[in-house]
């Protein structure tokens, strides 16, 4: 089951990563990273944020590494620590979004979904929000 639940939220991330901010250095955008080199940016992106905890950016990529490592929980966190940070952040929103549906999290995948709508200047990722909003039966 959590096989299944870490492909459909990977698959529905693609598109969100794809906006996703670029790992800061010299390394791979973690689209294209091994298991091992995102394991070794999942480490590298919690040593900096040791040393940058308000970062929101930071936190957004460790979100995005976590979850092509299949860690949704600790996606789920690194995307709320994001949210707590800077609220207006859509795409944080849309990634909560994503895993709260997941985990059958109907209320709170709403209220994720409402906010990446109020937030978001993408018109991608408004229609997509706007769509998983209809699809929950909250619009």
């Amino acid at each position: 089951m959590r096989k299944i639940l870490t492909a459909l939220l990977f698959a529905a991330a693609l598109p969100a990563a794809a906006r996703m901010p670029e790992h800061t250095g010299p390394e791979k955008n973690i689209t294209a990273q091994t298991l091992a080199e995102l394991t070794q940016t999942a480490a590298d992106l919690e040593r900096q944020l040791l040393q940058l905890p308000e970062n929101t950016d930071l936190h957004i990529k460790l979100g995005f590494t976590y979850t092509r490592l299949g860690r949704a929980d600790d996606a789920q966190r690194a995307f709320e620590s994001a949210i707590r940070l800077d609220p207006k952040r859509a795409i944080a929103h849309y990634m909560l979004g994503l895993i709260y549906e997941k985990k059958g999290l109907r209320d709170r995948a709403v209220t994720a979904w409402k906010a990446c709508l109020e937030n978001a200047g993408d018109p991608n990722m408004r229609n997509t929000a706007v769509k998983h909003l209809n699809n929950l039966g909250a619009r």
